[in-house]
């Protein structure tokens, strides 16, 4: 049923209607993003439309393998050369609020016709056409919806996409956000002729060398705090250019913390080169840490969640920390 905030009817529409589709996804983009993007370009190309993807940010190295990952253009050189027209409709995939566009956010709002598909729950609905889901274990479970309405069989190359974006929001399906549609999903791209063995070890189990020294130079700042049920880490942007490894390297280093027994809540906070600070934040049930990152100006979901903040490191690790405690004392 249509709502204010999943008008999957609306969507419809407007991609039959549209003479040319720019997709944006969102910056500091993930597997979810970017898998999402590529399989919903692939759809829209199947039903004939023209199809550009303009980002704010650079695809990373470790999702190269995702087919068509090139036809991605930055925003800097695209808002120039594409030809906007009333026909023309713009939609954001997985951006769980409007910044999470970043500088293409401009670009976006251009457009007569504005749309957006996401399942992050604190999404305010920004576009005019809004489907989100915040019940959805990941956006690409949202872009099957469309596969289905348009009657299209999911082909092999959307089916390596669609899982890219599943598996790793689901991580791995082991997250609470896993649910049987995940499953019924899984079952379709496997059908679709999924090589699901050779993905997964490149999602989960290879590990680049520029990320193990890393992890070996965060590994020694954890701390934990009240009683052993939060712990973090924390890295500065010397120690990652030590460690000969870039922002791409940083991911999945909160996991240690996490995963660590008897934890509850975790962080993961790194100096970027202009000296902000990135932090990366989860959660166990009952516990949550999408208003602990809202507070920092940032979002996410109740068991993982990011922000940025300013720096120095040393002060902005001490106030993730105090909002933490002051999650974990209150209980949510």
């Amino acid at each position: 049923m249509s709502n204010e905030r999943y008008q999957i009817d609306e969507l419809l529409s407007a991609i039959q209607n549209a003479d040319s589709i720019v997709l944006f996804p969102h910056i500091s983009p993930d597997g979810d993003t970017i898998g999402s993007t590529l399989a919903l370009k692939m759809m829209l190309t199947r039903l004939k439309k023209r199809v550009t993807v303009v980002l704010d940010d650079t695809p990373p190295e470790n999702l190269s393998f995702l087919p068509d990952i090139y036809c991605v253009r930055r925003y800097s050189e695209a808002s120039h050369s594409i030809t906007i027209t009333d026909e023309t409709l713009a939609i954001a995939v997985d951006a769980g609020g409007d910044e999470r566009l970043g500088d293409a956010l401009g670009y976006f709002q251009r457009f007569k016709h504005t749309a957006q598909i996401d399942h992050h729950p604190t999404n305010p609905g920004y576009a005019q056409v809004n489907v989100i889901d915040d019940e959805a274990s990941a956006t690409a479970i949202l872009i099957n919806r469309l596969f289905e309405a348009f009657g299209l069989p999911i082909q092999r190359e959307e089916a390596i996409c669609l899982y890219t974006g599943l598996s790793t929001d689901t991580g791995n399906f082991v997250y609470k956000n896993t649910t049987a549609e995940a499953f019924h999903l899984m079952a379709k791209l496997m059908e679709a002729g999924l090589p699901v063995s050779t993905y997964a070890r490149i999602l989960f189990r290879c590990k680049e060398k520029e990320h193990i020294a890393l992890l070996g130079k965060a590994l020694p700042t954890m701390r934990y705090l009240c009683g052993g049920e939060i712990a973090g880490m924390h890295i500065s942007y010397a120690q990652i250019l030590e460690a000969g490894a870039t922002s791409e390297h940083t991911e999945g280093v909160v996991d240690y913390a996490i995963d660590a027994a008897g934890v509850k809540m975790a962080y993961f906070a790194r100096e970027t080169e202009d000296g902000q600070v990135k932090c990366s934040l989860r959660a166990l049930t009952p516990y949550r840490v999408d208003g602990v990152a809202a507070k920092m100006g940032g979002g996410g979901h109740q068991l993982a969640a990011g922000c940025t903040m300013q720096g120095p490191l040393e002060a902005a690790v001490s106030k993730i920390e105090a909002y933490l405690q002051e999650a974990y004392l209150g209980g949510v």
